[in-house]
């Protein structure tokens, strides 16, 4: 009888465990191996925002020449869940269009993910949505990328000034649904920014205006849980301040820049920049 007595007092007492291991939640230190994943291996949507005036035909090649590296370091992060966006902006005497206006990688693409910004008195900005927001979708965010810089497809752009409209592009994609919709919960989110000017908004100039504008980018960008990150060879000169550093970057939860005298490493800074963040939303 006390044999029995004991084995049905150890039976009870497994059942508890077994119990109680398939109540406890998620995430929690009571269930150590059935976690969520955390930070970037809970997904992530990145945006790429690249300035396309005529200076920046070398950073767009160095990036297209190492493409598979830099999706394959946000696939690995992922884990496979991920998705791409890419967007390019430009600004041209009001009225003349984009030299690109013509070019079949433009015209193929839909009216809503071209977007021409009139309200400047010198000059119109045009930003271009190349790929939108969609699962796993490596493929075709190459093919889009690989069209920029490239004759006939996609020559480059103008320019005008020094400024440029980055600032506007951005506020597209995070209070527009210009890329599509950014997911919620808890992946990682990324807006990737490179030029090599200031910020010019509507009018080719960097004032006041625009940093009150870029610390409203920031507070949008912050409620959102999406995190910027530049990357520019332009550190500010007496003429106009490094405004994305100084009035976004600065002010944006989980912003980073990277400042180069050139975009010859801006592939591997792109790699690194992504790293640093998957680092650390692990730790969290």
């Amino acid at each position: 009888m006390k044999t029995s007595y004991l084995n049905n007092i150890v039976f009870l007492f497994l059942l508890m465990i077994s119990l109680g291991s398939q109540s406890c939640k998620k995430g929690t230190e009571i269930c150590p191996y059935d976690e969520e994943p955390a930070g970037c291996a809970a997904g992530m949507d990145v945006a790429f925002l690249i300035d396309y005036t005529g200076s920046m035909g070398t950073a767009i090649d160095s990036i297209k020449n190492e493409v598979s590296s830099i999706v394959n370091t946000i696939v690995t992060e992922s884990g496979g869940d991920y998705r791409l966006a890419l967007g390019i902006f430009d600004e041209c005497p009001k009225k003349n269009g984009p030299s690109y206006i013509a070019s079949p990688a433009y015209t193929s693409l839909p009216a809503s993910q071209k977007k021409v910004i009139t309200s400047g008195t010198i000059t119109d900005q045009h930003l271009t949505m190349m790929e939108m927001f969609a699962p796993a979708n490596a493929a075709s965010f190459s093919t889009q990328l690989s069209f920029l810089n490239n004759n006939p497809n996609m020559p480059m752009g103008w320019g005008v000034g020094g400024p440029e409209p980055g600032d506007l592009l951005l506020n597209e994609i995070l209070n527009n649904g210009f890329a599509g919709t950014w997911r919620g919960g808890g992946i990682t989110k990324l807006a990737i920014i490179i030029t090599d000017a200031p910020a010019g908004g509507d009018d080719d100039n960097a004032t006041a205006a625009d940093d009150t504008y870029l610390q409203s980018l920031a507070a949008a960008a912050n409620s959102m849980g999406v995190q910027c990150v530049l990357l520019t060879t332009f550190s500010g000169n007496p003429t106009y301040p490094a405004n994305y550093q100084l009035q976004l970057i600065n002010n944006n939860t989980g912003g980073s820049a990277v400042v180069a005298p050139t975009f010859s490493n801006i592939s591997k800074d792109i790699i690194t920049q992504i790293e640093n963040i998957c680092d650390t939303d692990k730790r969290k």
